[in-house]
């Protein structure tokens, strides 16, 4: 019998149920796609996520959730535009559900439409006053200058009612932290971070043992003998550009810079390289052994499945930026799959790059970025690691400190763009204006012009931060008096 008549016969099956068994069968359809489309995102399938979520939209149009996955494998794509038609949609579709309303908003923050995305989030807030995570993004996207601003006595408001174990109230923390910030309220501004940042760690597994396990491995096995034997053979010529470095650092403000020049485009944080090694690996916890002794074709191999998926994501771009930053253990890999690829390492101060993260609630998983400790310990073992890759690729690895850029925007720029081969554009000035999207934690910062104020701003906080910088010391990072 034919799979159509098959499918035909289900389908009378299921009129002849009745009301009740026919939700119930809908419903259990619905709970397969769901789990078997998140399962394919965890894996970074995200176009078989994609095929899923359309297969059932199909069976149940305008499903929430299932719309919601639909717009998580488009966005890990790189496709913006198809993400945010998807995600419109689904607020059309359900238009007084916050969640959806909530989703559209964030994709529009990402593609720069702010005024439309902070409308999103009210209309999700008027849908649901307990909504926390609509609330975080609008309070995300304004400016408190009012002690009696509503939406803040709304979320104070709110606060006590979240339950300590759900995740919400993580989000009012940092969204409270945020208001009294602006306002100058440091006292109630670092109660609401403390608070935030332990509510967020405690739900958090990270093991700092980990952390440098993983720079010792990569340091005794990529050794500079290896990576200065040259390209693998076969490798490709192809150039993208690889930012690296901790969160908060001003990565994204140097991809800005990048991708508002004529010959290069940005792709944000996808994880591409990491999916192009995957299948050259067998155990995972020997995954930097492995990779270190992979023949020359493995190696090309990589190389070539790394580029053929950046050029996918922007077929027409000369240049491609790649943003994410973990990306730095593999750049003596990297170095002989592509020999032609070029890194910038963007460092900050530790104090600011350290509070930089702690102020911040990431939606990726960055699991040190809630506890001094792990922040300094994390920051001293990245540039521990990137000491390492200074000596084995010096030609290769191009260092830019945030502080410099702010001071010397033309300047700095000008000198990372020949490091790069590119001619000098202005249009790298105006890097607030390019139209692109940028779906970073500083998706609003870049699209204002630069500011000063960000640099030495823990200086607010010099009491509060005390333990932050005894950390930093413990770890023989040197911290301004």
């Amino acid at each position: 019998m034919s799979k159509r008549s098959n499918r035909a016969r289900r389908q009378d099956k299921k009129k002849d149920q009745d009301p009740r068994a026919a939700a119930e069968a809908d419903a259990q359809d619905i709970e397969q796609a769901l789990t078997a489309s998140f399962e394919k995102l965890q894996r970074g399938q995200a176009e078989k996520a994609e095929q899923i979520a359309r297969k059932a939209i199909a069976r149940h149009p305008g499903d929430p959730r299932l719309m919601s996955n639909l717009v998580a494998a488009l966005e890990n794509q790189g496709r913006g535009e198809d993400a945010l038609r998807a995600a419109a949609a689904a607020a059309e579709a359900n238009p007084d559900d916050p969640q959806c309303r909530n989703n559209l908003g964030a994709l529009l923050k990402f593609q720069g439409h702010l005024d439309e995305a902070s409308k999103e989030f009210r209309r999700a807030v008027e849908l649901a006053p307990q909504y926390a995570p609509a609330w975080r993004n609008l309070a995300g996207l304004k400016t408190f200058e009012d002690p009696d601003d509503p939406d803040l006595a709304a979320m104070v408001e709110l606060l006590p009612r979240v339950p300590r174990e759900k995740e919400a109230r993580t989000s009012l923390y940092f969204a409270i932290a945020r208001a009294y910030d602006q306002l100058g309220n440091v006292d109630e501004a670092f109660t609401h971070f403390e608070r935030g940042n332990r509510l967020k760690r405690s739900n958090t597994p990270m093991r700092m043992r980990e952390v440098t396990q993983l720079i010792d491995d990569t340091i005794e096995h990529q050794t500079i003998e290896l990576i200065q034997k040259g390209p693998a053979e076969g490798a490709s010529d192809a150039a993208p550009i690889l930012i690296v470095g901790m969160p908060r650092s001003g990565s994204t403000l140097v991809e800005q810079i990048l991708a508002s020049h004529p010959a290069v485009e940005g792709v944000g944080e996808v994880p591409d390289l990491g999916l192009a090694i995957e299948p050259h690996v067998g155990n995972p916890v020997h995954r930097v052994r492995t990779v270190a002794g992979l023949d020359d074709a493995s190696v090309a191999a990589i190389g070539k499945a790394y580029a053929a998926s950046l050029s996918r994501r922007v077929p027409e771009a000369e240049r491609v930026v790649d943003k994410y930053l973990t990306n730095f253990v593999h750049l003596g890999t990297l170095r002989r799959a592509l020999p032609n690829a070029r890194f910038v390492h963007v460092r900050r101060g530790p104090m600011d790059n350290g509070f930089g993260c702690y102020r911040t609630l990431f939606t990726s998983n960055i699991p040190y970025a809630y506890e001094f400790g792990e922040i300094a310990g994390t920051y001293a073992e990245t540039h521990r690691l990137m000491d390492h890759w200074r000596a084995a690729l010096p030609e290769a690895l191009y260092e830019l400190d945030y502080e410099a850029l702010v001071a010397d925007l033309e300047g700095e720029s000008r000198r990372l763009l020949e490091f790069l081969g590119l001619p000098w554009s202005d249009a790298c000035l105006r890097f607030h204006e390019t139209d692109r999207r940028v779906n970073s934690a500083s998706a609003t910062q870049v699209r204002k012009p630069l500011f000063t104020s960000s640099v030495g701003r823990w200086r607010r906080y010099e009491k509060q931060l005390k333990p932050l910088a005894a950390a930093f010391r413990s770890c023989g990072v040197e911290i301004p008096d």
